[in-house]
């Protein structure tokens, strides 16, 4: 009866949160009964194939919990599901490009204004947004039109259906579009490809030791860009997903126990010839909280890995 807990986490991973737990409990034990009703009639269990032919006729996870949510109009039902995480996917792109558009317009200005660009960032996004939505809202109208829900979902297959871990609860969004944008702007800030602030004769000088470890945080950095980008897109943890950010934060652990012992790691040279660098307390205080903070998200990562392995032991 495992299928039948990872059909449900899978429909709970498409659900907003108020519904989640409700609907998937009710789904569940709607799966169960039709689970009793076929052993009834067959006389004996019913097979894995038996149970996988059984949720492939219930449906596609995506179209089963937009049953669940009230009717649309412009968008049919079947297509609704799609259309729902096309655009979000959108409008997250829109905000996190807006958002590095921004902040690289700060590091360009010798005077920012961060409540000027707050609203340049709002102002964008509305309009991007408005214009998303009604383009991709208008071609989802004309494809409802023409295609069924046999068209789009009719050659999903059960077995595909990742397992997923907390039964379906989704990552916060948020957070991962904070963890995309600094370490997109970490990187690109280490790599010299923006300074702060701009100028003829400002430059970023790293040290020989930190200069040494850039490309393995190179690495790391293009890594987390990749992680949080997936993470963005299917906001939920499987198997696989907990055990590439394991070795992640294992990776970067190394990296900043390095880190933390190197001093001074950079210098800032501004417009007029003034040096920055920060103090060794400060640098070895700033490494340290990275480094707890890290050492955490493994440990809750391992945690819901453990979980996992547990229910799939169990059943």
């Amino acid at each position: 009866m495992d299928w039948l807990q990872r059909y449900v986490d899978n429909v709970r991973t498409y659900l907003p949160a108020r519904l989640r737990e409700d609907v998937g409990n009710e789904l569940y034990s709607g799966l169960q009964d039709q689970c009793d009703e076929l052993e009834e009639s067959l006389s004996r269990p019913p097979t894995e194939e038996e149970i996988l032919a059984l949720l492939k006729e219930k449906g596609h996870p995506m179209a089963v919990a937009a049953g669940y949510q009230p009717r649309r109009t412009l968008v049919s039902e079947p297509l609704f599901p799609v259309y729902l995480q096309v655009l979000k996917w959108t409008l997250m792109v829109i905000a996190v490009v807006s958002a590095v558009g921004v902040i690289a317009s700060l590091a360009s200005d010798t005077n920012p204004s961060f409540v000027g660009a707050a609203i340049r960032w709002l102002v964008g996004m509305y309009e991007s947004g408005v214009y998303s939505f009604a383009w991709i809202t208008l071609v989802f109208y004309l494809a409802g039109e023409s295609l069924g829900r046999c068209k789009v979902f009719a050659n999903w297959n059960p077995r595909s259906l990742p397992r997923i871990a907390e039964s379906g609860r989704r990552i916060q969004r948020f957070d991962s579009a904070v963890e995309f944008v600094v370490t997109l702007l970490a990187m690109a800030w280490l790599n010299d490809l923006w300074l702060l602030p701009a100028g003829g004769s400002s430059s970023l000088a790293l040290s020989a030791g930190f200069d040494a470890l850039l490309p393995w945080l190179n690495i790391a950095l293009g890594a987390s860009v990749l992680m949080s980008l997936t993470k963005l897109l299917s906001p939920y943890w499987t198997q696989s997903r907990l055990l590439i950010d394991l070795g992640l934060n294992t990776y970067w652990l190394v990296l900043l126990a390095n880190l933390i012992g190197i001093y001074p790691p950079f210098s800032l040279t501004w417009g007029d010839g003034e040096i920055w660098q920060p103090s060794q307390t400060g640098w070895q205080v700033g490494v340290g909280i990275v480094i707890a903070i890290t050492a955490w998200d493994l440990l809750q990562n391992l945690r819901k890995l453990m979980r996992l392995w547990t229910e799939h032991r169990a059943v």
